[in-house]
Formats: C-alpha cells, sequence, structure tokens
C-alpha cells in the first residue's frame, strides 16, 4: 500500500471520527471522502420501513432530493443501487449495478441519476435492522467514468471510519436521551422518550412507578410500547401517538380521568424537534404524565389574573383542567351545552390557545 493511501486513507479517518462533534462536521468529511474516491458526491443515505428518512449529499441542489421523492426512490424497484445493496460493509459496485438495471422495472431513477451526475460508482451498507438501513456511497460521473480498484479499496477503507462514526451519534443520541430522563427525574416528573418506531427509548424513575402492576394499572409498557390498560384509552393514546410522530406539536388529554370514577392521568405529548445529522437515532416524541389531583376552587384567584378570565370563566378553565365533561360542568353550573360552549370559546380567546386540550394544558401547568 502507497504512503499517498496511507496518509488519504488517515484523513477520512480524522474526518469522519471528528464528524458527529463538530459543527457541519459530517458535510465536511463526506466533501473529504468524495474527493479521496475520486467522486462527484459521497452521499449518506437512510431508508426506513417505506420511505427515506435521511439523504445527506453535501453541495448538491435541493431539487435533486426533491426529485428523488417524487421518482419514490428508496424503492428498490425503482432504485437499482438499492436493489443491488449487499451485507454490511460488502463493497457494491459498477459490476452489480450492471446486472441489477438488467431487472429494473422502471427507468425513472437512470434517468434521475443520469441527470444529477451519479451513473457509476460504489457503495456498502454501514447499519441494517430495527426498520432502519444506512448506506454510505460514492458517486461517479459519466465523464468520471468507473470506479477503478484504488478507488474502491480508498472506499472500503473509508467506509469503516464512517461506521464508527455514525455508531458514535447514535450512542450519543442515546446518551442525551439518558440525560433528558435524568433531568426528569431530578423534579420528579413521569417522562417517556419515543423513538420513531414508537417504542420507549428511555424514561424517567416516575415513569416507571406509574407502569404496571405496581401503580393502578392505568398505563402499561407491552413489548417496549407505552400503552394504556383500557383498551379505549389505548386507542386513544397510539392515535395520539402516531399523530405527534408525524409532527403535531403538542397534544394533550385524560387517561382515567375524574370523570371516569378512576384516579386520573393527564398526559402530554410533544413532538421534539428534528436535528439535522440524528440519523433517526433521537427520539421524537416527549410524554409527559401527572397524576390527576383536582384544583382546589380557591385557585380560580391567581387563574384569573394569570389569564385575565372572569370568575366564571375561571371556574370553567379549572374544571376543564380537573378532567370534567362538559355536560358536567353545565349540569353543574345550571347551563346549557350552547351556554358553556360560548363561555369556553371567550377562555380560548383570553388564554391565546386554539383548543380546549391546549387550555386544559396550560392551566394544569399553571396550577399543578
Amino acid at each position: 500500500m502507497d504512503s499517498l493511501f496511507v496518509r488519504e486513507a488517515g484523513e477520512i479517518e480524522n474526518a469522519f471520527l471528528a464528524a458527529p462533534f463538530e459543527e457541519d462536521g459530517w458535510n465536511a468529511a463526506l466533501r473529504l471522502f468524495a474527493r479521496r474516491t475520486r467522486s462527484s458526491h459521497a452521499q449518506l443515505l437512510g431508508l426506513g420501513d417505506e420511505a427515506t428518512l435521511f439523504n445527506f449529499m453535501p453541495d448538491i441542489d435541493a431539487a435533486y432530493q426533491c426529485e428523488f421523492q417524487e421518482i419514490e426512490g428508496w424503492r428498490p424497484e425503482v432504485n437499482w443501487r438499492v436493489a443491488a445493496s449487499g451485507r454490511p460493509l460488502e463493497i457494491v459496485s459498477e459490476v452489480h449495478y450492471d446486472i441489477a438495471r438488467e431487472h429494473s422495472g422502471t427507468d425513472d431513477y437512470e434517468d434521475h441519476i443520469r441527470r444529477w451526475g451519479g451513473v457509476h460508482g460504489c457503495q456498502t451498507v454501514l447499519v441494517e435492522g430495527e426498520g432502519l438501513l444506512v448506506g454510505l456511497a460514492a458517486l461517479h460521473s459519466e465523464r468520471e467514468g468507473r470506479t477503478a480498484s484504488r478507488d474502491r479499496n480508498m472506499f472500503a477503507t473509508g467506509a469503516t471510519y464512517a461506521l464508527a462514526a455514525v455508531r458514535m451519534q447514535q450512542a450519543m443520541a442515546q446518551r442525551g436521551a439518558a440525560m433528558t430522563v435524568g433531568a426528569f427525574d431530578a423534579i420528579g416528573v413521569a417522562a417517556f422518550l419515543i423513538d420513531r418506531h414508537g417504542a420507549v427509548a428511555a424514561l424517567s424513575a416516575a415513569a416507571e412507578a406509574i407502569v404496571g402492576d405496581r401503580a393502578d394499572g392505568a398505563l402499561r409498557l407491552r413489548r417496549g410500547r407505552l400503552g394504556a390498560a383500557r383498551r379505549d384509552a389505548d386507542t386513544l393514546l397510539q392515535e395520539a401517538l402516531v399523530r405527534a410522530l408525524n409532527g403535531e406539536a403538542m397534544q394533550q388529554y385524560w387517561i382515567g380521568s375524574p370523570r371516569d370514577g378512576g384516579p386520573g392521568m393527564l398526559c402530554e405529548l410533544f413532538r421534539l424537534p428534528r436535528r439535522e445529522w440524528d440519523f433517526g437515532f433521537d427520539p421524537r416524541v416527549l410524554v409527559v404524565v401527572r397524576r390527576a389531583a383536582d384544583i382546589p376552587a380557591m385557585r380560580t384567584a391567581p387563574l384569573r389574573a394569570a389569564l385575565g378570565l372572569t370568575a366564571s370563566e375561571a371556574e370553567i378553565a379549572l374544571r376543564l383542567a380537573n378532567g370534567e365533561a362538559r355536560e358536567d360542568i353545565a349540569t353543574a353550573r345550571g347551563t346549557s351545552a350552547q351556554t358553556l360552549g360560548t363561555q369556553i370559546k371567550s377562555i380560548l380567546r383570553k388564554s391565546d390557545v386554539a383548543r380546549e386540550a391546549e387550555l386544559t394544558a396550560l392551566v394544569n401547568r399553571l396550577l399543578r
């Protein structure tokens, strides 16, 4: 192995191993990797069960990403590169692409990749499993031609460092999740961090204490997933998790609320912000669970002051926060459902929230 190869491989090693820790580190590593493999672009691609999770390629026009999604480039029947994928760290190149092309059912990807200058190259799988495939590729344009033996050797060497960097990114995400629930431990809050599959990635000690038979049984962990013991409540919880994973910013609802004669748990779901380089490892949803404990009626005074409500409106907001149904509130106050609805609209406007669930969450945060 010549000294130039060793030096360039060392540069790639340093770049990839620094990538998780430096701002723009992954872009810098991929740019260097492309140069050292004589490629127009280096690509780090994450594929899920039915979609592209990420597609990182420095210095490529944004139209490339849009077009890749439009042709459903993650599908092996469309993308002959995906169809040609081998085992982890097995190097796949043009000889494999030629075979995969013969069985491709469409020219969409061929047209796409020729337009963007990546018809030749080589690739490998870095991570595979649990509905996630992370692949690394070096793309050569028609002008750059097919890869040479040295290009593929450099690619294979760099791929081992890329794998180490991806694993480090994964470990940092897991460590970050542990630190997050540790912060909730410090204040005694029951918190669950949910990953992109809907499974519990981490939970606080207070969260452990409210699941299963050790508590009242309202919440359960089944095969690593958060659920409710009652079927109707579980359906609501699973639907809420799906909405949160799909981008809904915040939701709030009761499990076993006082209106049902149970102890009641207030569940708040928050969509966590995505980081550019999370690779699908970072938690996606935070679920905070608080036990219901009726807020005393005397607490309406600070609620009126905080939100500018009338005495009647503060009472209604407090009852909603305690999990009472609208019909029960109307009956207790001797008013019609229509009048109560009008009052709730006024409360929402004064509280600067759009939905009753947001109001309930706000009141609980202010007074519990």
